[in-house]
């Protein structure tokens, strides 16, 4: 089973063996993205997955692999990372089409947020990148909104994956002939 985090306060770079670059990966899904920038070998990587299933799936995959570089965590990313640091300690961080539900009543379990991205903020080092990626195009314009008036972050429209880890919903958008929107924003003063 998934590693679920217990309560109180959580060192992020604890969590994962090493000293290279820190990374965030945020609703993996099957798992994909994670398993692919952990063979990379240039970083480790936490990942965070709301559903028990996928982050069980991968992390038995990741340790079945021997990818010592990366953890495969059940959680939701918004409370977990609200009580984790230290502030600056991690290089990058990726958000892979969050927020599915459409309703005005589901905007409370929206993880894209001006809250969440204050969090991510204190996390990544200055310097480091956020990635966000979504196939909604109105989603992407909101994101675009919170991500421009946030004053930790400065954000571009990317036309592809800068990091070469596709997530599986990434692939299935091209597949579908979907587009995909990325925004990157890089922590700054």
């Amino acid at each position: 089973m998934a590693p679920i985090v217990p309560d109180g306060p959580v060192n992020l770079p604890s969590l994962v063996e090493g000293d290279a670059p820190l990374e965030l990966d945020i609703g993996f899904g099957r798992g994909r993205s994670l398993i692919t920038r952990a063979r990379q070998r240039v970083s480790r990587i936490v990942g965070i997955e709301i559903k028990t299933k996928w982050s069980h799936k991968v992390e038995e995959r990741r340790v079945r692999e021997g990818l010592n570089n990366a953890r495969a965590l059940c959680a939701d990313a918004r409370e977990l990372l609200a009580r984790s640091g230290p502030d600056g300690c991690v290089a990058r961080a990726f958000v892979h089409f969050p927020d599915p539900w459409w309703k005005k009543r589901h905007e409370k379990r929206r993880v894209v947020s001006e809250s969440f991205l204050d969090t991510l903020a204190r996390l990544i080092a200055v310097g480091g990148q956020l990635l966000v990626q979504t196939d909604v195009d109105d989603r992407a314009d909101e994101y675009e909104a919170l991500l421009a008036a946030h004053p930790a972050f400065d954000v571009l429209r990317a036309d592809s994956n800068p990091f070469g880890a596709e997530s599986n919903r990434e692939v299935r958008a091209a597949e579908d002939g979907l587009p995909v929107y990325r925004l990157l924003a890089t922590r700054i003063e």
